[in-house]
């Protein structure tokens, strides 16, 4: 068919001859629209009937598995007051439900590869797959977790999963770790010295063969390296970049200091040079002289009170000191966070770990990539299709929309219609949702 409407468009036709897009092939429509996103997958319903017919309806069931949609990551939730489990499709914008009476008073506490972390009472942990309902035991633990993470599909015999255990405090940290096939669960527990460790409900990340534990006080890490034998270097911490950069303000504020007293002196010998020169001036030179000198001093108030506005609007877009809502993924070998600061929300930073330099190094665009965000799952995703990459999908909507935030624009928006937002006031939240990847070859 593709080829008969091209042979179709080449042949010779008169200026008179109008085209008719809407009798346009149905497999070359859909291999346009399996191209857009967004806006222009918006624009192209709205050409005529015949276009908007191939846009999919909402499906009922997941995309079949030869389908181009069937690996778009997924929002999955319950619903509490039933075994319907919903999940909301990033590409339709829509949601489907799947009934799963084995999950009942489930919760999900990390999501990978395809696969769920859950537990009934935090302490009892099972692998779940939502599109297989495949479900793999382990053994119970004595506490809870207060954070949990896996490593790879719990198929693979490689896969190990570690945690933080609820009993921790701030200057003892417990931790759980177990590899598939094990039948108990390797407990330990570590002395923080004397930095406390405030540990975020963020679950750990594995990059690079140990786990890194966000300590969301300092924001750097402590890191459990499962390959070291001796406490001392088994649980250490990855970073000082609080005190480091409050160093380098400490010695920014001297060098200023002494900045501001050179020019004071300089100053004070520029007035009795002044004083000078006036005694040998005319009245008219003086009053001349000391017009000049206001008009100078006015010029610069007004460029030292812009630059002070300019300052105190990026320290207010910061806000360094309130960290609202943070998350972690570990991408092609590096450790991607993303901050969201304000008490609106309206800040969002991507930050990349500097693993020599053991500090944050800002990311202001993402490439190719998209983030997927949630409390229990957060990943990042090559776009293949235009409009998707660089941004950020967050677990919000807007009505029944979902939501991302624009790098580009820094606003929120929503994936239909035409909400935009520099902040997330009026967004609903799905606090218990987490974001899963169906991904055949690992399942």
């Amino acid at each position: 068919m593709a080829a008969d409407w091209l042979k179709f468009l080449n042949q010779p036709r008169s200026i008179e001859t109008e085209r008719d897009w809407s009798e346009s092939p149905r497999e070359i429509l859909s291999l346009i629209l399996s191209n857009l996103f967004f806006k222009d997958r918006r624009s192209f319903k709205l050409v005529c009937k015949s276009w908007n017919s191939i846009i999919p309806n909402t499906p009922l069931l997941p995309p079949a598995i030869d389908s181009q949609y069937f690996d778009s990551p997924c929002l999955i939730f319950s619903q509490r007051s039933s075994d319907c489990w919903k999940l909301f499709h990033s590409v339709y914008n829509g949601y489907y439900y799947l009934e799963f009476p084995e999950l009942k008073d489930a919760e999900i506490h990390f999501s990978k590869d395809g696969w769920l972390l859950m537990s009934r009472d935090k302490s009892n942990l099972f692998f779940f797959s939502p599109f297989t309902k495949e479900k793999l035991q382990l053994p119970p633990t004595t506490d809870p977790f207060y954070s949990v993470c896996f490593t790879s599909t719990p198929t693979s015999p490689d896969c190990s999963v570690f945690g933080i255990l609820g009993k921790s405090t701030r200057g003892r940290v417990n931790l759980g770790h177990i590899k598939i096939g094990d039948e108990e669960w390797e407990l330990e527990t570590f002395d923080n010295g004397a930095h406390y460790f405030w540990f975020s409900e963020c679950p750990p990340v594995f990059c690079n063969g140990v786990y890194y534990c966000f300590d969301f006080n300092s924001r750097n890490f402590r890191v459990f390296d499962p390959r070291k034998d001796d406490d001392e270097h088994r649980w250490i911490t990855c970073g000082e970049c609080l005190e480091t950069s409050e160093d380098e303000d400490n010695e920014d504020e001297g060098d200023e200091e002494d900045e501001d007293d050179e020019e004071e002196n300089d100053d004070d010998e520029e007035d009795d040079e002044n004083e000078e020169d006036d005694e040998e001036l005319t009245e008219t030179e003086e009053d001349e002289e000391e017009k000049e000198d206001e008009d100078e001093e006015e010029v610069k108030e007004n460029e030292e009170d812009d630059y002070e506005e300019e300052e105190d609007d990026e320290d207010d877009d910061y806000d360094n000191g309130i960290l609202y809502e943070s998350y972690f993924a570990e991408v092609e070998g590096d450790i991607w966070g993303v901050f969201v600061t304000n008490h609106d929300r309206g800040f969002i930073s991507v930050e990349k770990w500097d693993f020599a330099k053991m500090c944050w190094k800002k990311l202001d665009d993402l490439g190719d990539k998209c983030l997927y965000v949630s409390p229990s799952g957060t990943f990042a995703e090559t776009c293949g299709v235009s409009g998707m990459a660089n941004k950020i999908y967050f677990n919000k909507f807007h009505g029944k929309n979902g939501v991302m935030y624009s790098l580009t624009t820094r606003k929120y928006h929503s994936i239909e219609g035409n909400f935009a937002s520099k902040n997330a006031f009026g967004l609903t939240e799905m606090d218990h949702g987490t974001w899963i990847k169906p991904t055949l070859h690992k399942m």
